[in-house]
């Protein structure tokens, strides 16, 4: 795995709280010139790659972005920060988790969906489920860790306004590979407390921000 993480010339940058499009990514300088891939070509997962995916949306559709944008008659479909990068299907090779934003051009919503990106020796990159996570939630950190999705995340509790979830939840996602689909896994208070401490987005790193990190294996979380 520690070789797959080598070829993704990723910047982590300073960890932010969720919500902004990835249109505009200042990245680390790569270490060889960015690769000109198809859809459903083999190469390392990179942002540029993940801006240019098919994602499903439950109940919706599969829609193309383009430079993390897909824009339909009446919503708009954004790649949002943050992006985890760990092996979710537990083969050996790096996949990913990505926050999805469905905005409405008629109506209030922001739906906020968890999307997993796999990549294998024997298939394409490709998005095999996707989560509905909530309306207007906030997602704090994403984080892989022994193959499950872990992530902190802001929901409404009784009395927030919609526009301003503060209920902090620890959750936990895995992949069942048999059935391609995302399940919630069930917590016990003691791990959504570990969830809670360790995957908390960090500190701004010191110095030039555009310098490569290189986190711990399997806890390698871009904010960008």
């Amino acid at each position: 795995m520690a070789n797959r993480i080598g070829s993704i010339s990723l910047g982590l940058l300073t960890a932010l709280v969720g919500g902004e499009a990835l249109g505009s990514l200042v990245m680390a300088t790569p270490l060889r010139p960015p690769l000109e891939i198809a859809q459903n070509s083999s190469a390392p997962l990179t942002v540029d790659v993940l801006k240019n995916l098919s994602y499903s949306i439950p109940d919706q559709g599969t829609y193309p972005l383009n430079n993390g944008v897909f824009t339909g008659g009446t919503f708009n479909l954004n790649l949002i920060k943050p992006i985890a990068l760990g092996d979710v299907d537990q083969d050996g090779d790096q996949d990913t988790a990505v926050i999805l934003r469905w905005d409405s051009a008629v109506g209030p919503e922001e739906l906020i969906y968890l999307a997993v990106v796999t990549d294998g020796p024997d298939g394409p990159i490709a998005n095999p489920n996707t989560y509905f996570l909530g309306d207007r939630v906030r997602v704090q950190s994403l984080v892989i860790k022994n193959g499950q999705i872990r992530l902190n995340i802001l929901k409404h509790q009784q009395g927030d306004p919609q526009c301003c979830p503060s209920a902090l939840v620890s959750e936990a996602y895995q992949l069942n590979t048999g059935e391609g689909t995302l399940e919630p896994i069930t917590l016990n208070e003691q791990q959504r407390q570990e969830i809670h401490i360790q995957d908390l987005p960090s500190q701004a790193l010191p110095g030039d921000q555009d310098e490569p990190f290189q986190p711990p294996e399997d806890q390698f979380q871009i904010q960008l």
